[in-house]
């Protein structure tokens, strides 16, 4: 007995010894560095600040210590946990001649005598260890006299997570199996003995597997199969007579059990439910999504060479010169982008200009024509006014020495409004601002048949959140034959 003792102390040695040089292997891993600055009480949003990314307008600052700093995974899980399991036991030796326990029927007659708490903290994903209490209660079965006697435990066990091991991370994430193996003792109670006071104490070695279904980063189910070997008994597991010490001393107890597991710590994950390449796949979603969001801030929707997040008007003109901020230049505040003024006066010469050289006869009615129909000979209108503005008098003035000359052909006014309005508003309203053009150019003495009213309405060619673009479509163009 002395002996069997002897050795219960030295294998609960040695499982302390492992784990805490376990302990101290995780520690020597960490960097340098790192243990040197915590010595000195270095703040560590210095390290944060490496893997923030500032954008002008935003700040995006999320860490990728685990894709970047991999030592940094070591301990990214929790280590304790609770265990608590009900289910029944099965005695099979030693017993007194004559007597015998419940041979439970797990599906018709199940009998819940047995209980058992454990605490577990793990050293690692893979090794553990397990603290435990049971609690056994032998019955006399039809047949046997009767009696019924109890048998209390506690362990020390090492704890194994062969999930981890055989990688089953690779194709679920909810079942989990593991084995537990160590020594421990029992307290069988016996004929005249008083709570823990004359007890049978017995040397046990304990072997089970327990298959783990998670339900959450929290929680899980487990379902215990544990087989219990005695090595000293005094006493059968009746406890109505004792064992002859010439004999075999040793007994089996089966106990199967279903319980609860809680998972204790601030971390997301249990060491039984955490892989490295779990840490790896989620920053490399994070970082798909940082990719993703730089992309989409980079994008340049109007195509003038400023990202739209810095771009305060991301629809401008193509082709039109810009600022640094994305705005048209327009230096002589005419509302015209300087880049399409300058063109049209390159192309034809300045509008007023052009109508006089036409007056002159410097330019062919075919010229005239064409500047017509291609619409640079356009009526503007401010927001929401029939009224033309004075600028562009001298649009109508080009139309009318057009038509003049050409006493053949015919003219259709076309009207246009923005977008700001609902539909039926923007018909009437280009309707009106058509009218009052041909109104001006009947008074000034075109044949009313000669022109012909087109309405057209909002003209959605153009970015509707752009106040430049709304005030370059709210006008009447003509078509010439």
């Amino acid at each position: 007995m002395n002996s069997l003792k002897k050795y219960f102390v030295f294998a609960f040695l040695f499982v302390l010894t492992a784990g805490l040089s376990q302990e101290k292997r995780d520690s020597d891993k960490k960097d340098p560095v790192e243990k040197d600055a915590k010595n000195k009480g270095v703040d560590k949003s210095d390290s944060e600040k490496r893997d923030s990314v500032y954008i002008p307008n935003k700040v995006i600052n999320k860490t990728v210590s685990d894709t970047v700093h991999p030592k940094d995974r070591e301990k990214n899980y929790n280590r304790w946990s609770v265990n608590l399991n009900v289910g029944t036991n099965i005695g099979i030796r030693p017993f007194t001649d004559g007597y015998h326990a419940t041979t439970n029927n797990y599906f018709t007659k199940p009998e819940f005598n047995h209980f058992d708490l454990n605490v577990r903290r793990m050293f690692n994903t893979k090794f553990g260890v397990m603290w435990d209490f049971g609690y056994d209660n032998f019955s006399a079965d039809s047949g046997s006299p009767d009696f019924s006697n109890n048998m209390y435990r506690t362990t020390l066990q090492g704890v194994l997570n062969m999930h981890r091991f055989m990688n089953w991370e690779e194709f679920t994430e909810t079942f989990g199996l593991q084995l537990h193996f160590g020594p421990g003792f029992s307290f069988l109670e016996g004929s005249g003995t008083t709570t823990f006071n004359n007890y049978d104490n017995i040397f046990s070695i304990l072997t089970g597997a327990t298959v783990l279904i998670k339900v959450s980063d929290r929680l899980a189910f487990n379902l215990d199969y544990t087989m219990t070997t005695n090595y000293t008994h005094h006493l059968a597991l009746d406890g109505m007579s004792s064992v002859d010490p010439t004999l075999s001393r040793t007994g089996l107890v089966h106990s199967t059990t279903l319980g609860l597991t809680l998972y204790l710590g601030k971390k997301e994950r249990h060491a039984d439910w955490y892989w490295e390449n779990l840490n790896v796949k989620d920053e490399y979603a994070n970082l798909l999504a940082r990719v993703e969001e730089l992309e989409i801030m980079m994008n340049d929707t109007d195509k003038d060479g400023v990202p739209d997040y810095l771009d305060a008007e991301n629809n401008t003109i193509g082709g039109v010169a810009v600022d640094t901020k994305g705005r048209a230049v327009d230096l002589n505040n005419n509302g015209v982008p300087d880049e399409l003024e300058r063109y049209v006066n390159n192309k034809y010469g300045d509008l007023q200009t052009t109508i006089n050289n036409m007056a002159s006869g410097e330019y062919s009615s075919a010229q005239m024509k064409q500047m017509i129909n291609g619409q640079y000979v356009n009526v503007f209108f401010d927001f929401d006014e029939t009224r033309i503005t004075t600028g562009t008098i001298s649009a109508i003035n080009f139309l009318l020495k057009y038509l003049n000359a050409n006493p053949e052909a015919n003219a259709e006014v076309i009207g246009y409004a923005d977008e700001m309005g609902n539909a039926e508003y923007n018909i009437s309203l280009s309707r009106k601002r058509a009218q009052r053009v041909i109104e001006m150019l009947v008074r000034s003495g075109i044949d009313p048949n000669r022109l012909k009213l087109v309405v057209k309405g909002a003209d959605k060619s153009v970015p509707k959140d752009s106040k430049l673009a709304r005030q370059l479509i709210r006008r009447v163009v003509f078509k010439v034959d």
